[in-house]
Order: structure tokens, then C-alpha cells, then sequence
């Protein structure tokens, strides 16, 4: 606890400027001094900060979100009030009790539902939206689930601490806070065989770190990148856009079926 704190010192200049008590949590004096069992110490996100993971996921009705670590349910809430639905998870059982009778307070507790579990063992499939304000080390241990688990196209969005080498999609400073948004990207790397729009058979061979491309388009280079399915990128001068399958991608003119 004492590192995390330390760190967070570090990063976020131990002081805030919606004083949310921070400094004190940051003094051993706060909230987070009487939860010494707990991971992460419980420091409310401020509510123009709700909104702006909100506002960056594009959350609307149609939207799955699922908050980890949702304290007094705040993010939850405001996300059913834009009409998704919505689930918490919070390890703290007093935590859960508060942010059910703040969902009920709002009449949205059909929408904004909470549970006390351990954040690791929640599945995260069903989700469209995942909204986190958790320490970078959780967030690194989350980070395999994330990519591996969640559909490509899944929003990820993140208060104050990023997700290490996997460079975000958007970045929004609010007041002293820094938001991060990441796209889910799909599965683009292996050998493909692509048909062009000439007829010309070539293989296809796409190397991938996160959303960003390399490889070749028969002997040609190409650098390009993922926006969830999504796929653009550019060999020999000429730009190629195209949606990724698990077995094909559907391309402008072209189109390309999984090798290997």
C-alpha cells in the first residue's frame, strides 16, 4: 500500500484540484489507510470526469458497460442514465450497499447493477464498454484479459493511469486528470492470401503490436493500423482498407482469406 500510494504520488502531484481528498489518501490518513486489504484504495472519480470516459466511449443505449472497481457507483449510474445498461464490481461489500442505494436514489437500479466480487474473476465478454480508474499494476494485470477477452471494437477507457506499451486511441486532459481510450483491435497478424482488385493473387503477411501494422503486401512493405475490426494500411503508394474476419478479411476491392 505504501508503494501504491508513493506512486501515485508521483503521478498525480498529491493534490487534486476537485478536492476529493487525494492528499489525505496520499498522507496514509484517508480512506484508503483503513482498507489495507484491498488492492486499490477507493478515491471517487470526479463527476466532470465521469463524464468525459463517458462522453470519449460514446456510451449510448445500446451499449453493455461494465465499471471495475466502482466504488459508490457513480460511472455505472451515469452510464444507465444515458440509457445503457450497466454493472459494477467492487470488492468492499459496504462500497457495493452504497452504490446500490445511490442506483435506487436515481431510479436506475435495473440498469445499473452491482456486485462484490474481485474484479479478476468477472467476465468481461459481454461488455462494450469497460471502465476502469484503477493502479497502473492492476491495470497491467488486466491488460491480457482486455485484449484477449473483450470483442474487437470494445471501448476501454481509463482515469488517470494508461495501459503500459499498448498506446491509446484518444487522450483527454480534464481539469488535473488525464482520461485514456483504447479500441479493442482484432486479430490481424499471420499470412493471408489476398486476391487485388487486378485478379493478382499475392500473399499477405501482417505483423501485429497492439492496433499498430508492418509487413508486406506480396514484396512490398506496408505500415498501417486496426481500429477495432477496421483494418487501413498503405503498400507501394496506394492505400487498402478492409474489415477483419477470424478467417477473411473483406476489403475495398480486394480481399484476403487467413493462411495461417
Amino acid at each position: 500500500m505504501r508503494i501504491a500510494a508513493l506512486l501515485l504520488a508521483a503521478l498525480l502531484g498529491g493534490c487534486s484540484a476537485y478536492g476529493d481528498g487525494m492528499g489525505d489518501i496520499l498522507r496514509g490518513t484517508g480512506i484508503a489507510a483503513r482498507e489495507p486489504d484491498y488492492d486499490v484504495p477507493y478515491v471517487p472519480t470526479p463527476e466532470p470526469v465521469v463524464e468525459a470516459m463517458l462522453d470519449m466511449a460514446q456510451v449510448a443505449a445500446s451499449d453493455t458497460v461494465i465499471d471495475l472497481g466502482s466504488g459508490d457507483g457513480r460511472i455505472a449510474i451515469a452510464a444507465a442514465r444515458r440509457g445503457a445498461a450497466a454493472s459494477g464490481v467492487e470488492i468492499d461489500a459496504a462500497l457495493v450497499d452504497r452504490a446500490r442505494r445511490n442506483a435506487a436514489l436515481h431510479g436506475l437500479q435495473d440498469r445499473a447493477r452491482f456486485s462484490n466480487a474481485n474484479l479478476f474473476d468477472v467476465p468481461l465478454r459481454p461488455a462494450s464498454v469497460v471502465t476502469m480508474y484503477l493502479l497502473p499494476r492492476i491495470n497491467m494485470a488486466l491488460r491480457p484479459r482486455l485484449l484477449t477477452e473483450l470483442k474487437p471494437g470494445t471501448r476501454i477507457v481509463t482515469h488517470a493511469f494508461d495501459l503500459g506499451d499498448w498506446r491509446a486511441d484518444g487522450e483527454r486532459l480534464v481539469g488535473d486528470r488525464r482520461v485514456y481510450l483504447w479500441i479493442v483491435p482484432a486479430v490481424a497478424g499471420g499470412t493471408w492470401r489476398a486476391t487485388l482488385a487486378d485478379g493478382r493473387a499475392v500473399t499477405l503477411t501482417i505483423d501485429q503490436r497492439f492496433q499498430d501494422v508492418t509487413g508486406t503486401l506480396g514484396s512490398t512493405a506496408l505500415t498501417g493500423s486496426l481500429r477495432g475490426v477496421a483494418l487501413n494500411f498503405t503498400a507501394g503508394g496506394r492505400e487498402y482498407r478492409g474489415t477483419v474476419g477470424e478467417a477473411a478479411i473483406g476489403g475495398e476491392g480486394w480481399r484476403a482469406v487467413r493462411v495461417e
